[in-house]
């Protein structure tokens, strides 16, 4: 289903290597693969017409394509823990059937570590950028502490405000609140993210997330975290 006329392309990106979690994507959790809860979510929305997963990994790879996305094998140099997002999706629309580009589609970038973002949570955020007549969005998750009464060091050593010196004696609760990317949600236009070589951020639709919602798999104890809420809600 088409947003405002332009292809809407699933990307899921999920290396085979992975420092915390050996194995990572592929790691079992509630009877699947973690890359299996994104792949499932892509999969269940309404408004994505093509899922591809960008893998250097022969398994994870053989998994997507068994599971019903497009499997795209990326290079080991954008596989490493050094290799960034932006390297990730500008070999993807590189690699990308030169119709499908010129169509300028919108990308929506889901990490596989944010298991518990669903179907219904990337249709709600593309339905609210619609709504917003947007063309960016990106899931937030709101600060549990506030980033204005942050300190940085100066040229000697010592404590120097990050922002306004006034807000770190200011109480939380006066404060702006402030939210950051819990990493489940990114939406584009492809054209944007290479004007800008990079993610578009500022003016992008925030999609508000839970703390629960918004876990990222860094850890076991991430690990543990996901096996005891997926418990719960299955009884």
């Amino acid at each position: 289903m088409a947003i405002n006329n332009h292809v809407v392309i699933g990307l899921i990106p999920a290396r085979g290597g992975s420092k915390g979690v050996l194995r990572k994507n592929l790691r079992m959790i509630g009877g699947k693969p973690l890359v299996g809860f994104t792949i499932q979510a892509a999969l269940s929305s309404r408004y994505i017409d093509a899922t591809y997963l960008s893998s250097d990994d022969d398994e994870i790879l053989a998994y997507g394509e068994n599971n019903g996305v497009k499997p795209m094998r990326r290079p080991s140099e954008l596989s490493s823990d050094t290799a960034s997002a932006v390297g990730v999706v500008k070999h993807f629309l590189d690699a990308l059937q030169p119709h499908l580009v010129g169509q300028d589609p919108y990308i929506v970038y889901l990490q596989p570590t944010s298991p518990l973002r669903s179907g219904i949570h990337i249709d709600a955020a593309l339905l609210q950028m619609m709504m917003q007549q947007a063309h960016s969005l990106m899931s937030v998750v709101e600060m549990a502490k506030s980033p204005f009464k942050s300190f940085s060091l100066d040229d000697h050593g010592r404590l120097k405000s990050i922002f306004d010196e006034a807000m770190s004696n200011q109480r939380r609760q006066d404060l702006p609140k402030a939210y950051m990317p819990n990493g489940a949600i990114y939406v584009f236009r492809s054209s944007e993210f290479l004007s800008k070589g990079g993610f578009p951020s500022n003016g992008s639709v925030p999609f508000m997330m839970s703390q629960d919602e918004s876990i990222d798999i860094d850890t076991e104890e991430d690990v543990r975290h996901i096996e005891y809420i997926l418990k719960e809600r299955n009884g």
